[in-house]
Parts: C-alpha cells; sequence; structure tokens
C-alpha cells in the first residue's frame, strides 16, 4: 500500500559473523580480474583498511550487499552463499558491490529519512527506508552502467523475471512504493523489451496503475539526468522522491541536509519542509 506522509534516518547496521579480510590476490576465495583490483585498492585506499567480507544469506531476489559501517569507517562485502559454486556469477556479485562502494568513498551520498518523519504505519525510518535505499541503487547502476556493460555483469546477475513472479504472487493486493521501483528498474535495467512489457502487462492486470505512472517517472528522470558528480545524485534523488511520496499539501517539500552523525561517508538526511510563499 502507498504510504502517506502525516508529517514533518536510517543508519544501515547488519550482523555479521565470521567476517574475514581479504587476502593479496584473491577475495572470497576467488582471483579477481586485475582492473576489478584496481577498485578494491582504491576502496582500500580511502578507507585506510582492507575490505571485509563473507557469504551471509540475503533476502529473496537479492544477491549481495555492501556499506560503510558507521562505527569505524570499514568497507563491507556481503554475498548470498548460494552462489558460491557459481564462480562467474560470484564474481560479478562482487564487482558490482565494489562498484556501489567505490562511489560511497568518492563522497556519493546516502539518504535517511529523519526520525521525525511519520507515515500511516509508523515513523519512516523504521517502515520506508528500504524503498529509499532500493531507490538509490537504481540511481547509482545509472551512475555505473558502462561498468556494469564493460564487464558483463548483466549477463551473470539477471533481475529480469523476480518482479513478474512476484506480480503474478500479488494479484489481488495492493501496490506500493516497491512496485514503482521494480517498474523504473524493469524500464532502466532489463535487457530484452519483452520482459520489461510483461512487467507492465502484470501490473496493467493487476490494477497497479500508479505504479506504472511512477514508476516511468521515476525512470524517465533516472535516464534523462546527468549524473557525473554527487550533486547531480542529489538532484536526481529528490526529483525522485517527490514522485514516490507526495507530501501533504503542495506547501510542503522534501529537504536534505548532512548527517552530522556520519564521519566515514556522505550521508543526508531526508526532512519535510514548508516551501516558502511566493511574495506578490
Amino acid at each position: 500500500m502507498y504510504s502517506k506522509f502525516l508529517s514533518a534516518v536510517f543508519t544501515l547496521t547488519i550482523g555479521c559473523g565470521c567476517v574475514f579480510s581479504q587476502q593479496r590476490d584473491t577475495f572470497l576465495g576467488i582471483k579477481l580480474r586485475p582492473d576489478v583490483r584496481v577498485i578494491v585498492k582504491e576502496i582500500e585506499d580511502k578507507t585506510r583498511q582492507p575490505i571485509h567480507a563473507e557469504f551471509a544469506q540475503q533476502p529473496d531476489f537479492q544477491f549481495g550487499a555492501s556499506f560503510i559501517d558507521d562505527d569505524s569507517g570499514a568497507a563491507f562485502v556481503l554475498v548470498d552463499p548460494g552462489v558460491r559454486v557459481d564462480q562467474q556469477k560470484l564474481e560479478a556479485i562482487i564487482t558490482h558491490e565494489l562498484l556501489h562502494l567505490r562511489l560511497r568513498v568518492n563522497n556519493y551520498p546516502t539518504f535517511i529519512f529523519s526520525p521525525s518523519i511519520k507515515t500511516a504505519k509508523g515513523r519512516a525510518i523504521d517502515v520506508e527506508q528500504e524503498h529509499v535505499n532500493d531507490l538509490l541503487s537504481v540511481i547509482e547502476h545509472r551512475v555505473f552502467k558502462s561498468d556494469m556493460e564493460k564487464y558483463g555483469l548483466y549477463r551473470f546477475i539477471d533481475i529480469a523475471g523476480d518482479t513478474a513472479a512476484d506480480a503474478r504472487n500479488r494479484n489481488g493486493s495492493e501496490d506500493g512504493q516497491a512496485d514503482a521501483i521494480n517498474y523504473a528498474r524493469a524500464i532502466l535495467e532489463y535487457s530484452d523489451p519483452k520482459d520489461t512489457a510483461l512487467v507492465k502487462q502484470l501490473f496493467q492486470a493487476n490494477g497497479w496503475t500508479r505504479s506504472l505512472r511512477e514508476g516511468a517517472d521515476i525512470a524517465d528522470a533516472i535516464s534523462t539526468s546527468a549524473l557525473k558528480t554527487p550533486k547531480d545524485i542529489e538532484a536526481v534523488f529528490l526529483r525522485c522522491l517527490l514522485t514516490l511520496y507526495r507530501p501533504p499539501g503542495a506547501s510542503f517539500t522534501f529537504t536534505l541536509t548532512p548527517d552530522p552523525a556520519n564521519k566515514y561517508f556522505r550521508r543526508l538526511v531526508i526532512n519535510a519542509a514548508k516551501t516558502a510563499k511566493k511574495r506578490t
């Protein structure tokens, strides 16, 4: 169901067991190609410590995750153990997560809801933060799209079919922000137009017209924006956020402010604010 804000953040915390630093020539037991090792070196040089990684169970339809630890500033990569036997897919997932981390150590921001923002279901930071994370992920995929193509990652990380399967299973239920993001992802990332068309067909059959409209708007905002700098990311993120979560009334908007509690990477707090009245 779509959440509605009633008034005017996120700290990524993942419990990690059996975390280990990577060896000079291997990463999670495999030898990465030299140009990917260059990315590893850049991340480790800028965090001033080795990347930590482990095989850890991931949610459905997710192969990996990565983050900078709030307390230590260390970079972490988590990969689902189910892909351990497929060396090519494993390297693709590791590379994908390293590309996200490279943005992080180069001052590209993350975003968290202010604890003051409430929804009908509770605080946005508690019930909506995952959608903000997914939205940023889609935007960042566009930033390093050429690298994804260069390394052939789309051949091994094939996400087509997941959204279609979910839409079939949820026929008769209401759609929400996740569905709009998934449709935007289908437009931007699916390599076969037939897969995107199938998602659209299933969404239409489910009556998810709002997700179709908002997903298309988000995809258009991302695909038509210059995404060269951290400031570019902030601008398109705000534009997409206002599509995904329309504030209560035209007199409200979203603003971004630096998170003073974070010292290892750039994180911006999402606030709701009244817009200034135009003078007549």
